[in-house]
């Protein structure tokens, strides 16, 4: 059974209200946090990732590519950090509004999930 995800009302007003980018940026990571979600997952990640790029300035690099295919099993906490990343690189080029408002829409089954205890722990194999 999915978890359900919605941000919490004062949060919403606060990422769509008068907040700088950085702080709209961490509060809506620490709601994502909040509720156990590091990213959006595989292809909603690439597609959010697709979109950044299409809508970056033509003189711009590109944004920072997600954490998905062989860097899946990274751990909750470096995919939280990548989505950081592109949410400082969206705030950089005048795309944030509609980057957070793409990621809060996005349904709770295209997240990627993890408790808060193993939040550092990768998913890769060792000895």
């Amino acid at each position: 059974m999915a978890a359900t995800f919605t941000l919490r009302p004062a949060t919403v007003m606060q990422v769509t209200g008068a907040m700088m980018g950085k702080d709209r940026i961490e509060a809506f990571l620490a709601d994502c946090k909040a509720a156990g979600r590091s990213s959006p997952a595989g292809m909603a990640w690439h597609e959010f990732w697709t979109w950044l790029s299409a809508a970056k300035p033509a003189d711009a690099d590109g944004p920072p590519v997600p954490l998905i295919l062989a860097a899946s099993g990274e751990s909750d906490a470096s995919k939280h950090s990548r989505l950081r990343k592109q949410l400082d690189w969206a705030d950089r080029h005048g795309l944030l509004d509609v980057a957070l408002s793409w990621l809060a829409d996005l349904p709770a089954e295209r997240w990627n999930t993890g408790r808060l205890d193993s939040w550092h722990a990768d998913s890769y194999w060792s000895e």
